[in-house]
């Protein structure tokens, strides 16, 4: 009897976390083709992301990426 119920506990607390956790990860955007891209930031408009990259030219180099998300907004991947 003991044994069913820890069983059942068990599956009742896993579940639980499995939902815990599916319920709060936060959507990422899907990292673009390649190694060694990283997220920068999320921007409103295309212009803003472009500005942006264009801004960190120094620190990152000419190579990037704004990726348009679902949520209307665009990541910036830097390499």
């Amino acid at each position: 009897m003991a044994t069913r119920f820890m069983a059942r506990t068990g599956l009742v607390l896993g579940t639980a976390l499995l939902g815990m956790g599916v319920l709060s990860s936060s959507a990422q955007a899907s990292p673009p083709p390649g190694s060694g891209f990283f997220v920068l930031g999320y921007f409103r408009t295309e212009a803003q992301c472009v500005d942006a990259a264009q801004a960190n030219y120094p620190v990152h180099g000419p190579v990037y990426i704004c990726e348009p998300l679902t949520n209307g907004l665009y990541a910036l991947w830097m390499h």
